[in-house]
């Protein structure tokens, strides 16, 4: 699958720490981690940490998959309002989800201070937006149910919106754990974190897997047999290509971003993330060197041509929702971009394993907050395969 197409802002600005050699004999491991994205090294990380023997192979490379179409809006908040997925999935579990996604970014944090990534990572709050003035009792009921919980939020007013941020919108829930970082940068740290501690990273095509409960048999286009006990899908939004029995869990869309040329000032008073409840929705973050990040504009197709003839046009609709957002602010795009992404129903990701494929963890059906379910999927795994409990391992269930 072509995951994204259009001129990326992220390869441009960093250059690839780690380029990979292709599996060049047979090799034998306890795991093999399928997919080099965020994923698959931030499990890969994990797993060397807990002194397994770690291989992670992808046929692209380190971060080349759809990382770096990523426009990293790294925040605990899910597709869905904590109100709206207790209704899905059940009050504990929906907290549970909330409380999981806020203490991941933490945890992220944790990770870049403990092997010295530097990703450009600061913390800048999101302030999540009303379209219509009948949203606003409902805000008020969601800051609640988070504050509930321990989840730093208020509601704000419209007045308030503008006093503040200077946007008009009927009211917003302004929450205090969001970030900015480079997605790009943010995956090739951790990779280069997780092969310092042992693991082994190739750029190899596998083109055939024999599944089993007590041994993975995979082999590469070079003819090369790779085997190992437990084996990690983690190849994003191509694993219902990969994988048929997943496709039923994970709807594929398009997505369309892009990023503007440096400003002189900041687009926006308080350097917050800006989402909307909108749909399709809008989103919007400023980046370390002042430029406009905006994205959006979702589409049900997943053909490549499709998907690619229509970057100009969601571009230009993407620039006239910032400039009714922002009036005023002048801004040229720099890079255009689409890609392909998946969601879920409840908008939780599906971590974990299915009957028809033994042996095998999966960690899919991310929707916009792929960063920190990566991080919750890189635990949860983990834990499942040094046979842990984790109370977290039902509320991500592919049978939740």
């Amino acid at each position: 699958m072509d995951l994204k197409t259009g001129n990326l802002l992220w390869p441009t600005l960093s250059a690839p720490l780690l380029s990979p050699p292709p599996v060049a004999r047979d090799i034998s491991c306890d795991v093999v981690v399928l997919g080099a994205g965020i994923s698959g090294v931030s499990a890969a990380l994990a797993l060397a940490e807990a002194d397994l023997d770690v291989v992670v192979i992808d046929r692209r490379g380190v971060a080349e998959g759809s990382t770096p179409a990523s426009t990293a809006l790294v925040q605990y908040e899910i597709d869905n309002m904590l109100i709206d997925l207790a209704h899905d999935v059940g009050v504990e579990k929906a907290q549970m989800a909330y409380r999981a996604c806020r203490a991941a970014l933490d945890h992220l944090v944790a990770l870049t201070q403990k092997h010295h990534i530097s990703c450009d990572l600061k913390w800048t709050g999101s302030l999540f937006l009303a379209e219509e003035a009948d949203e606003a009792q409902k805000f008020v009921t969601e800051a609640a149910a988070r504050q509930a919980i321990g989840i730093e939020v208020e509601p704000l007013s419209q007045r308030e919106v503008m006093d503040r941020f200077d946007i008009d919108r009927p009211a917003a829930l302004h929450s205090l754990a969001a970030m900015e970082l480079d997605p790009y940068k943010l995956t090739q740290g951790l990779a280069r974190a997780a092969e310092k501690l042992g693991a082994r990273f190739f750029q190899s095509d596998v083109t055939s897997m024999e599944l089993e409960d007590s041994r993975q048999h995979l082999r590469t286009t070079d003819g090369y047999e790779v085997r190992c006990d437990h084996l990690i899908v983690a190849t994003g939004y191509e694993t219902p290509e990969q994988f048929r029995e997943v496709r039923k869990y994970c709807q594929l869309k398009s997505t369309y971003a892009l990023a503007s040329e440096p400003l002189n000032k900041a687009p926006w008073p308080g350097g917050v993330m800006i989402w909307e409840s909108a749909d399709p929705y809008f989103y919007a973050r400023q980046s370390a060197d002042n430029r406009v990040i905006i994205g959006g504009e979702d589409e049900l197709i997943v053909d490549a041509d499709s998907r690619d003839a229509l970057i100009d046009a969601k571009s230009r609709e993407l620039v006239e929702k910032f400039s009714l957002l922002r009036p005023g602010i002048e801004m040229t795009p720099e890079y255009c971009w689409a890609g392909t992404f998946g969601e879920s129903p409840d908008g939780l990701p599906y971590i974990g394993s299915l009957p028809k494929y033994p042996g095998c963890h999966f960690a899919l059906g991310y929707g916009g907050n792929g960063l920190t379910f990566s991080i919750i999927a890189a635990q949860l795994i983990r834990d499942s395969i040094l046979n842990r409990a984790n109370a977290l391992a039902p509320v991500f269930a592919f049978d939740r």
